[in-house]
């Protein structure tokens, strides 16, 4: 039997204020280098870390062998996120990894040997599968196919596939997904994509609490329904409803943190979701105003009852 050959593998680390965590993933990856039959490079891209000097990065980058980068302000873990489409090349696979996402002893041997199917667009892991097996995601059912792509490290790219699509990210990154709109546009243009699947558990070890900067999802709150215009009309109706009923609440709890995002949100929910929509934003419109001046006096009280 001949042995497999990947195509080049391109590790992308977005990271903020997680020093510890950086550099256990790091060390995950780095150590699993010769499990690759293929060139992998690596790039860590800090997003300004207070807790990450030029030094600390330089240090990372000659211990272990891997390019390191550093904005030159905080510009939002949304748009260095997006960078990864932009340092990939056509020819490599690309994976967006979260620093704080640690990779199993085995993860890059099962991807290579069980994940790397002729053909196939993407690499899925999931939660939702034990074995490995493939998957086709038509856009005329996009969303109910999306599961769990939402999360950059369950993803890799095959980006000659995704690459003509980076500009999507930039586009719509006030939706907290720019990775899965690059995806979704991808999907909207050519119908379908081909995924093989990989049980997550095959590639990240078990994570506990890493006690270092936690992830801040208030954008997510004001601005995932600016999605809805890269998924079909019935997809995108089914979508806004489901999303009102269970984040509609933290929808309104969130606009005065993200004014403008919440008003074009909200015209995409009137627009997209139709009747239902409406009556539902209505609904919680009222709700806010009668009972969002208590709450959170209410939830402040109970905190502070804690042991």
């Amino acid at each position: 039997m001949s042995a497999i050959v990947c195509p080049p593998l391109f590790v992308y680390i977005p990271t903020y204020n997680r020093p510890e965590s950086l550099r256990r993933q790091i060390v995950a990856l780095t150590a699993q280098r010769a499990d690759w039959p293929g060139d992998m490079r690596v790039l860590v891209s800090d997003n300004a870390s207070p807790s990450l000097s030029d030094d600390d990065l330089m240090s990372i980058s000659s211990e272990f062998g891997v390019d390191v980068r550093r904005n030159p302000a905080n510009i939002g873990a949304n748009a260095n996120i997006a960078l990864g489409f932009v340092f990939a090349r056509t020819d490599e696979l690309l994976w967006i990894l979260s620093d704080n996402d640690t990779l199993g002893t085995t993860a890059l041997h099962s991807i290579a040997a069980r994940g790397m199917h002729e053909g196939s667009d993407a690499v899925i892991f999931s939660t939702k599968t034990d074995a490995p097996s493939g998957f086709v995601h038509q856009w005329t059912s996009a969303w109910d196919g999306v599961h769990e792509v939402g999360l950059i490290s369950n993803v890799i790219y095959r980006s000659s596939v995704f690459l003509p699509y980076t500009s999507q990210a930039f586009f719509y990154h006030n939706t907290s997904f720019p990775h899965l709109c690059v995806l979704l546009s991808a999907l909207k243009d050519r119908g379908s994509l081909s995924y093989a699947v990989l049980p997550s558990v095959e590639v990240f070890a078990p994570q506990g609490p890493h006690g270092e900067q936690a992830g801040d999802y208030s954008l997510s709150h004001n601005g995932m329904p600016q999605l809805l215009p890269l998924l079909p009309g019935s997809q995108a109706r089914k979508f806004a409803r489901l999303w009102l009923r269970e984040q509609g609440g933290e929808f309104f709890r969130q606009r005065d943190a993200y004014p403008g995002i919440h008003i074009s949100s909200k015209a995409s929910l009137r627009a997209y979701g139709g009747f239902k929509a409406r009556v539902l934003l209505c609904a919680l419109a009222i709700r806010h105003a009668i009972l969002g001046p208590i709450i959170p006096p209410i939830k402040r009280a109970l905190r502070s009852r804690r042991p």
